[in-house]
């Protein structure tokens, strides 16, 4: 077997495209709204299945439907019709959930989580799987530029919403599947890829793993799954960190001089980078980026060694990766004050925050750098509230929301949690205030001033500030 062959990754007999299957059968998922099981409905719906769904938040339904969903808002026993045989539920429902209970009582029903559905597609399709504490989603959507721009025309799904098709989710002609990996409570151990790529090894989610070392284990049990022979793309210091054995083959990246391909250096204009890569043999490759970043660059780095593997042109790789333009918002630049840089990121890690920070500086270096923060979960502050409170503090000024809380009791946890953080943010000498939504988009405005930059941070809903701010203004200059 060639070199060329041995990188490929192998094609099941079987996957979710042939034709000469019995009719699709019909699937209901409660927590339709996520932005990845949303993904996942308008993915089944394109191949062939009825799917409904229900939610409590309605913001989705004009989506769905606009993909041929069946929206149900709220959760009730009579959202699940009579002919669905097939009931997928995200980890954040609840067990005492009507339909769940309903699904129970039907034994033609099969019940999976998300996660275990995604498994039973990668088992279907050949498939890469992205994990990583940070950065998975971006990854995803940039090995999905490359391989459109090699005409591999992948399917895909990731929870966030990929600039250049403006969806999570596509139903593609080839043969690969590309899926973001979660780590939250082990759900990527349902899955079962031909190759990975892993962006770090970070300690998050502390309602699940007490330590780095328990994660670092998780994510060993990931590599498990893959068959003996697969490509794992990583850092340096993640292989080094997993401590693995030989089973699998390895690409690793970084600065480092001792990665298999190594970042050699980058040149920064305007929100674009060019970047020189260069493999131990000498091989260099260059391209240009025009989502900002060292981030960005890492991220980057992990898809061209993939690709790379997978026998992709460098012309593919260089053309893909100048097409790529990034997620929504993941730095996501809008339109919401004359004047005012106003960014919206999906931050919610210390680590994260410090690379969205970081961003602000290399893309407006000369500009005043203002961080709306809103805390994702009272267990995550609670753990990393020193951690926040460094990288929050490399912005000029900071304002905070309350914690946008989900699959947690608020009240077992200190009321003033925002403020302790507050605290520590002015200890380091920045100035810090503490604000509700209300007062948010009342009052922000006032304290910007032209050129600023406003980073929105959060996973939550703080967006939605910058939709009310938009809103106002617009409201104030209609005659």
């Amino acid at each position: 077997m060639s070199e060329s062959d041995e990188r490929r990754i192998v094609m099941p007999t079987q996957n979710v495209h042939e034709t000469d299957q019995p009719p699709r059968e019909p699937i209901h998922i409660i927590g339709v709204g996520g932005s990845a099981t949303r993904g996942l409905a308008c993915f089944l719906r394109s191949l062939g299945h009825a799917v409904t769904g229900s939610d409590q938040d309605p913001d989705c339904r004009s989506n769905l439907e606009d993909h041929g969903v069946t929206f149900h808002e709220g959760h009730s026993a009579c959202h699940l019709a009579d002919d669905v045989r097939i009931v997928v539920h995200t980890r954040a429902i609840r067990p005492s959930n009507p339909e769940l209970l309903e699904a129970r009582k039907r034994p033609e029903v099969k019940i999976y989580t998300y996660s275990e559905y995604l498994g039973l597609i990668s088992e279907r399709m050949p498939t890469i799987a992205v994990a990583g504490t940070h950065g998975k989603t971006s990854t995803t959507a940039c090995l999905f530029s490359v391989f459109q721009s090699a005409d591999r025309d992948p399917s895909m799904i990731v929870g966030g919403e990929v600039v250049q098709i403006q969806a999570g989710w596509h139903q593609g002609t080839g043969t690969e599947f590309l899926v973001e990996a979660c780590e939250f409570d082990k759900a990527f151990l349902d899955l079962k890829p031909k190759a990975a790529i892993i962006t770090n090894v970070d300690l998050d989610h502390p309602e699940i793993y007490k330590d780095l070392e328990s994660v670092r284990q998780t994510f060993r049990e990931f590599l498990a799954n893959l068959e003996d022979g697969s490509w794992v793309v990583c850092p340096v210091e993640v292989k080094k960190a997993l401590k693995v054995d030989d089973r699998l083959r390895w690409r690793t990246f970084g600065v480092e001089n001792n990665a298999d391909l190594q970042l050699k250096e980058s040149d920064s204009v305007a929100g674009s980078s060019k970047v020189l890569w260069r493999w131990t043999d000498g091989r260099e490759f260059t391209a240009t980026l025009h989502v900002p970043g060292a981030h960005t660059r890492s991220n980057a780095s992990a898809v061209v060694a993939m690709s790379e593997v997978l026998n992709l042109s460098f012309e593919d790789i260089a053309r893909g990766l100048e097409s790529y333009r990034g997620v929504c918002r993941r730095f996501e630049k809008r339109e919401v004050l004359p004047g005012i840089e106003w960014i919206e990121d999906y931050a919610h890690h210390p680590e994260e925050v410090r690379a969205t920070v970081e961003t602000a500086r290399e893309v407006y270096p000369n500009q005043r750098i203002h961080a709306l923060f809103q805390p994702h979960q009272a267990t995550r502050l609670s753990a990393f509230r020193k951690g926040f409170a460094e990288e929050l503090s490399r912005a000029d000024q900071v304002t905070l929301l309350p914690i946008f809380s989900v699959r947690e009791e608020l009240d077992q946890f200190p009321r003033d949690l925002v403020d302790q953080l507050a605290a520590e943010i002015r200890q380091m000498g920045k100035e810090c205030q503490v604000t509700d939504f209300e007062n948010a988009v009342s009052e922000l405005p006032k304290h910007l001033q032209s050129g600023d930059v406003l980073i929105s941070i959060g996973a939550g809903n703080v967006y939605q500030v910058g939709n009310l701010v938009r809103e106002n203004q617009r409201s104030q200059v209609t005659p």
